[in-house]
Formats: C-alpha cells, structure tokens, sequence
C-alpha cells in the first residue's frame, strides 16, 4: 500500500486498553495508533481528519500527562449534531482511538470495560469536542480551526475540473499532492498547532 511519507512522520499515540489486555488480543493492552490508521478508518487523509487526529493527541495528552490514556476510560463529545457538516467524521476517528462509542458499542463484560453510550452528538458546548475522563470526570474542551494553514489558490480550479471530470491525470496527481500538502503542514508544523487548536 502506498501512501504520503509523512504520515509516517506523524507521532503515534499510544494507549493501554484494559479489555484488550484481558481477552488477550494485545499483550498488556498496549495499542498504538498511527495517523495511517485514522486514514484507513476515514478512508481519506483530509484537514478535517487530521484536526481529528490533534484533538485526540493534545486532549489525551493534557488528560492523562505522563500515563498511558486509558481506552474505554473517556467520553467523547461533540457540538455538531451527528448529520451536521463533519461531525460523524470526527466523532468516529476520535472514536478509533479512545474506544468511545454511541449506543451501538460494545456493552461490556461483567458490567466493565463498555465502550457504548461514550460518544455524544449535538451537545451544548462552547467548543467543538470535549474529552471526559470518566474515572475522575476531569475534561478537556477544544476548538481546531485548519483555516489557519490556508489550501493553495491552484485547488479551487483543479477540484472544479475533478468534479467536471476534465482533469488530465497530471491536474488529478497535482490536486492530491497540493491537497496533502496542507495535511501535512496541520500534522507536522508543530509551531502553528497552538493556533490551530485551542486547547482548555
């Protein structure tokens, strides 16, 4: 499978997953994530998915500090409504990593480690996503903004002839890579992320 080489490039996160650990699907229930695996979930690599992508980085991060996030341990919730622009999409790459499901997760075990009912949509926030650890009820709450790394003035016209269906193959390559590019500047340019994305 080919892909961008600096998805590679983007730091992983790592969790610990009590009930991975238990059932004997990871040892010790440690599970990293790659940026390539939010992809393969979304099936495209997009500013949208990589805003998905910092918001569960940096709310984990400020969440559990040093220790190991705890999958299964977070509710995950969302001011758009579940059919409202690209909440859905945030919502389940959010989801991938921190094990946070709506009403059709997993129910648990023994009455521990569920997974359903930790993933809410149409919530009234005065963000855009809030991360609650549901152990201590400590939360976090973020708003992304990828307009600040802007797309380049040559997609408008080249998504227009994509959509058309005139785009040669070498319009259609450049398209991918412009559109990748802006990808790569969100995940990698670490000194834009704190415009990029408020975090409190």
């Amino acid at each position: 499978m080919n892909y961008p080489a600096f998805f590679d490039e983007v730091e992983p996160i790592e969790t610990i997953d009590p009930l991975a650990d238990i059932l004997g699907a990871v040892e010790n229930g440690r599970i990293t994530y790659d940026y390539l695996d939010m992809v393969k979930l979304a099936g495209h690599s997009c500013p949208t998915v990589a805003g998905a992508w910092l918001m569960t980085k940096m709310g984990l991060k400020k969440l559990y500090q040093d220790d190991l996030p705890v999958r299964g341990n977070v509710k995950v919730e969302i001011r758009e409504a579940l059919d409202e622009g690209v909440a859905g999409v945030i919502g389940s790459c959010i989801g991938l990593v921190t094990g946070a499901s709506n009403e059709g997760g997993f129910k648990g075990l023994g009455g521990k480690f569920a997974r359903n009912n930790r993933l809410f949509y149409g919530v009234e926030l005065g963000a855009e996503v809030r991360l609650t650890r549901l152990d201590n009820a400590a939360h976090v709450e973020m708003v992304y903004n990828p307009s600040i790394v802007p797309a380049h003035p040559d997609m408008q016209p080249l998504m227009q002839k994509l959509m058309q269906g005139t785009a040669t193959q070498q319009e259609k390559q450049r398209f991918g890579q412009l559109w990748q590019e802006r990808v790569k500047k969100i995940l990698l340019e670490t000194d834009l992320w704190p415009a990029i994305l408020t975090v409190s």
